[in-house]
């Protein structure tokens, strides 16, 4: 069901971006969309607190991810386009981002689900539903405050499907929409299983309370000082080494994560390498998927951009955590027994075929995407 759940999301952002992007792209402010997107989406979230049912948490659930994913593309498109130096500068704009995703972490289990343990934690975790539900009617308030960014108006307007079909057959951006297909799928196994890889790991050390996710935010305080550098990092050793060690990291992650079952250390050990394992988030998040968007901007034609941000972002987004969402489940059934009538989870096997599917993006990465910078295209 977790699988199925995760997939489901995915399934309205592959139509959304398409017609969103173009409405940005053609008719309406990019401000204007996102604060609409963000004032349904509260909406959304609020009712989702109060669901019990499984059909009505994927339907409502999907749903919100038509109004919410597309925002993420728009807020990248409408900084791209107010921003005079976006490879040096963008990185500190993301940076604030990730301490929005550390912040709940914080807030929810300090304040929301401390001192409780078993069934009522569970239950209690709906908050977040919630939670989320104010602070996005919030956002869309705040979106209609944002820089005005209107159409780009062009004589001979191209219809940004078409484009990207065009681009497909240039090696960089096939290159790089494959690699980024292949390693949204290992990206949807961290979220699958992380939490309850890491309940696993604290319960057999005795802490029973909440507490994944707070160490899971080590990966966004790491994201901060990798987005700190990236700008840095990019004019050094450009565009292909920076999304080469991104991948590497994703893959070297999975192999820490591995090893904590698979040599089975002292409960403190198991801390470490788990903790260093989520300490590489950042450089996932920040070489790879911060870098790929960048790269997308670079390379297209300007009056699209809000459409081909949304359209890369359906195979980082929608597709790839389509398909990981339903590859992940299947492969937690594999390594998955029972014994006695308890679930056992073979942790080791999880993480290895993850690591396995990105060690494949890194060789594809050094074999056949271009070392050249690549050049910025105004129409």
């Amino acid at each position: 069901q977790k699988g199925a759940f995760i997939a489901a999301l995915a399934v309205g952002p592959i139509v959304a971006p398409f017609v969103i992007g173009q409405l940005v792209d053609r008719a309406f402010s990019t401000e204007r969309v996102m604060a609409f997107c963000h004032l349904v989406g509260g909406a959304l979230m609020l009712a989702l607190y109060f669901q019990t049912g499984f059909w009505p948490v994927i339907i409502l659930g999907t749903i919100y991810s038509i109004m919410y994913v597309p925002t993420m593309m728009l807020s990248n498109s409408l900084a791209f386009q107010h921003l005079r130096n976006s490879e040096m500068e963008f990185p500190w704009i993301r940076a604030c981002g990730t301490l929005g995703f550390i912040v709940p972490a914080f807030l929810i289990e300090r304040f929301f689900l401390s001192d409780l343990a078993g069934i009522e934690l569970e239950q209690a975790r709906g908050v977040s539903f919630a939670l989320s539900g104010v602070f996005g009617l919030a956002m869309g308030l705040y979106g209609l405050t944002l820089p005005h960014t209107p159409p780009v108006h062009h004589e001979q307007h191209k219809y940004a499907p078409g484009v990207v079909m065009d681009m497909l057959r240039q090696r960089n951006f096939l290159v790089i929409v494959l690699v980024t297909f292949l390693i949204c799928i290992a990206h949807q196994y961290f979220f699958v299983f992380n939490s309850p890889f890491l309940n696993e790991i604290l319960r057999g050390g005795g802490v029973e309370s909440a507490s994944e996710m707070r160490i899971s935010s080590v990966g966004q305080w790491c994201e901060i000082g990798v987005m700190a550098i990236l700008g840095f990092v990019l004019t050094r050793i450009g565009y292909k080494w920076t999304l080469i060690l991104g991948a590497a990291a994703y893959m070297f992650r999975c192999l820490l994560f591995s090893a904590v079952f698979g040599l089975d250390p002292p409960f403190a050990a198991k801390l470490t390498l788990v903790i260093s394992g989520q300490a590489l988030h950042g450089f996932c998040f920040g070489f790879f998927l911060a870098v790929g968007y960048m790269y997308v901007d670079r390379i297209c034609p300007r009056d699209v951009r809000g459409s081909m941000q949304n359209i890369y972002g359906v195979f980082f987004v929608s597709i790839g955590f389509f398909v990981g969402g339903l590859v992940g489940g299947e492969v937690g059934e594999w390594f998955t027994s029972q014994v006695n009538g308890v679930e056992i989870r073979n942790w080791t096997g999880i993480w290895l075929s993850s690591a396995a599917l990105c060690a494949v993006c890194v060789v594809l990465l050094m074999a056949f995407f271009p070392s050249q910078k690549p050049d910025e295209k105004s129409h």
